[in-house]
């Protein structure tokens, strides 16, 4: 008797939905895996090519920008990376700010733990050896001729040029490694919804800060490697290969390194283990457990080259976002804030470089978004837990998203502001997933095939092009702070550095217009540092620079007020002289024009602003004691010339004043 066949069925799946639970993967032995044709769509390599692609065209136009924003602090004004690879062991061996400050003469971290982030601070360096160093010791840069100063300037500007190449083919490069992770981890039986999560990823606007603003290299980097990670990771649990691990552990590391945003891996691991391999939650957590050495190195390292926290004065708001606030209002701002990112992931409009004091407002628990923000996020938590046990990838996107807000949400940890937009950039890939999923699940159910294909490539079509669009248009505003900030001050006007700035871009506009434009540049910088001063009454650097415009306009009454409250709260800021200089000068010839009219009282109030402004300068301290000599106020006249002595020994104006008095022989 015959036996009978099983029927097997020979209808070709066209269209298959991300499966819920892990897969089996085929045995080590299986035999060679099929070859990926070379232009298919389904194949990683077309993908990486579309996105490296898209990725290259909406960037290439920073090529043309220069500095702006923090470029300042980490890369222009850091003597380190102008070392070049001399540079490296003191990055390494400190706080991402540490030179900024030390030439600011403050003290390095403000912030609790500091900053240590190296590794994109040592590929600036690497490219500063390549476009050739610059490195000038602080009284050897006060030596050069403005001409010499100009070159140093322009050639700064000429390697950003290049530092914005990079950072676009670093960008490239990210994306198509998260491509692969995406393929390898997330989507493995769906390249088609690894793709559109990619593609979600790159063309994002969110992204502008990042890949604009040369600075945020280190967010870059950070993600790149968190991927890196993650495909190494899943590669040694397949292989058992010494190798493979440890290029998993120097991964870790080098996304620790990259920036801090890397310890969460050492709970993302364990969880993808459980959520794509079908390991049981102890069998992760072993497995995760070897991810600890690279963890300990990286604290190692950290503690011993990132100084603690240094409180100055009563705080500054503008390192501690809610010093201000009551612990109610710290609380439910706290839960509102992420609402902001979540609005900005799905319409990316308008977009602003600064949210800090006193853009966010504080608010109650009387506020309904606060309630909102409650729901949305407390919402996705439960349903994070509800999708665990059943190891969908969903929950693990929501997981990720979690993990990487948790750090930038001012909950655990300050981190200096409310928000940021390159902050949720790590965070995006989680919401990138859950979009993908959707759009993969909704494509599958539609039908017939072609109507399905149809409506997709329509819509990734319109996101592309209006995601390209508001790309390209804000990649332009970060030209340099001169346009990012008049332009943002507009959509933040309540932050107090975008007003500084916007009011600081104008006074700079103002050096290469006369007469009346001039004026009106000076005035509207002036109007900017007003509103920045009324924000925050103790930001000196607002007082600086408006009473810099007071002087520029001839208010030199003004100017001495700004002027006095500089050196009164912050007398060793290091542009003080700047305005302070010409300010004594201005108040010094007056009070000589008033001695030589005999009007002794006019001499004295000049000086003594004068003084005021320089208080540490030998000779405008001996004209106030000559003219208090003079006007007959010997005991203050006295005092003042035995002051310039123990300043200046050798001053012989002031000791030969003391001598006729009979004061000193």
């Amino acid at each position: 008797m015959a036996s009978k066949k099983k029927q097997v069925n020979t209808q070709q799946v066209t269209r298959e939905a991300q499966p819920t639970a892990p897969q089996v993967e085929p045995a080590a032995n299986a035999g060679p895996k099929a070859r990926e044709p070379l232009f298919s769509f389904s194949g990683f390599r077309l993908q990486a090519i579309v996105l490296a692609v898209i990725g290259f065209v909406f960037y290439c136009n920073t090529f043309t920008n220069d500095w702006a924003f923090d470029d300042m602090l980490v890369i222009v004004q850091n003597d380190y990376v102008h070392m070049g690879f001399s540079g490296i062991p003191k990055i390494l061996t400190g706080d991402a700010f540490e030179s900024f400050t030390q030439s600011q003469n403050e003290e390095n971290n403000q912030l609790s733990g500091g900053r240590y982030r190296p590794l994109s601070i040592i590929t600036f360096a690497i490219e500063q050896q390549i476009l050739g160093t610059d490195h000038l010791a602080k009284a050897e840069r006060q030596k050069l001729k403005p001409e010499q100063q100009k070159a140093r300037s322009d050639k700064f500007i000429k390697d950003m040029h290049a530092r914005h190449v990079v950072n676009v083919l670093l960008y490239v490069l990210s994306v198509v490694v998260l491509l692969y992770f995406l393929r390898k981890v997330i989507f493995p039986n769906d390249p088609l919804a690894a793709f559109i999560a990619a593609l979600i990823f790159t063309v994002h606007p969110l992204h502008t800060e990042v890949v604009a603003n040369v600075k945020s290299r280190d967010e870059i980097l950070s993600l790149l490697f968190t991927c890196l990670t993650f495909i190494t990771v899943f590669k040694y649990s397949t292989t058992k290969k010494v190798g493979d691990l440890a290029i998993a552990l120097f991964c870790f590391l080098l996304a620790l390194l990259s920036k801090e945003y890397g310890v969460v891996l050492i709970a993302l691991i364990p969880l993808s283990l459980y959520w794509f391999k079908g390991y049981d939650m102890p069998k992760a957590i072993k497995a995760g457990l070897v991810y600890l050495i690279p963890l300990g190195v990286y604290f190692a390292m950290r503690l011993s080259s990132v100084k603690e926290a240094v409180e100055v004065g009563d705080g500054d708001v503008m390192n501690s976002p809610y010093l201000l606030a009551t612990g109610v209002e710290k609380i439910a701002t706290i839960i509102y804030v992420p609402l902001n990112y979540v609005r900005l992931l799905f319409l990316p409009h308008p977009l602003a470089a600064d949210y800090t004091f006193n853009q966010i407002p504080y608010t109650t628990f009387a506020d309904y978004r606060v309630w909102l923000s409650l729901l949305i996020h407390g919402g996705l938590i439960a349903s994070m837990f509800i999708l665990f046990k059943k190891r969908h990838v969903v929950g693990f996107a929501i997981a990720f998203y979690f993990a990487f807000l948790a750090l930038i949400c001012n909950l655990f940890v300050n981190i200096g502001a409310p928000m940021g937009e390159r902050l949720i950039y790590h965070s995006s890939v989680g919401f990138a997933i859950i979009l993908a999923y959707l759009l993969s699940v909704g494509y599958s159910k539609i039908q017939p095939v072609g109507v399905a294909k149809a409506g997709l490539a329509a819509l990734l079509v319109v996101v592309v092009a209006l995601s390209g669009f508001k790309t390209i248009t804000r990649n332009k505003d970060w030209k340099s702070n001169a346009t990012l900030f008049p332009k943002d001050v507009n959509v933040v006007p309540n932050s107090v550095i975008a007003n500084s700035n916007a009011g600081l871009a104008y006074l700079m506009k103002s050096d290469n217009y006369k007469g009346q434009e001039r004026i009106d540049l000076i005035k509207k910088a002036a109007s900017y540092f007003d509103k920045a001063i009324s924000l925050n009454p103790k930001y000196i650097i607002a007082y600086l620079n408006r009473g810099t415009s007071y002087y520029r306009l001839g208010e030199y009454e003004k100017a001495y007020s700004d002027c006095d409250t500089v050196v009164k709260y912050y007398p060793v800021q290091p542009a003080l002289p700047f305005l302070a200089t010409p300010l004594a000068n201005y108040f010094t010839n007056l009070g000589v024009k008033f001695a030589g009219e005999n009007n002794n009282e006019a001499a004295v109030a000049a000086f003594k602003k004068a003084a005021d402004v320089a208080p540490n300068d030998a000779n405008i301290l001996y004209n106030l004691g000559y003219v208090y000599c003079k006007a007959g106020r010997l005991d203050e006249g006295k005092a003042l010339l035995m002051r310039v002595l123990q300043m200046n020994p050798a001053h012989a104006e002031a000791r030969s004043l003391l001598a006729q008095m009979g004061v000193i022989k």
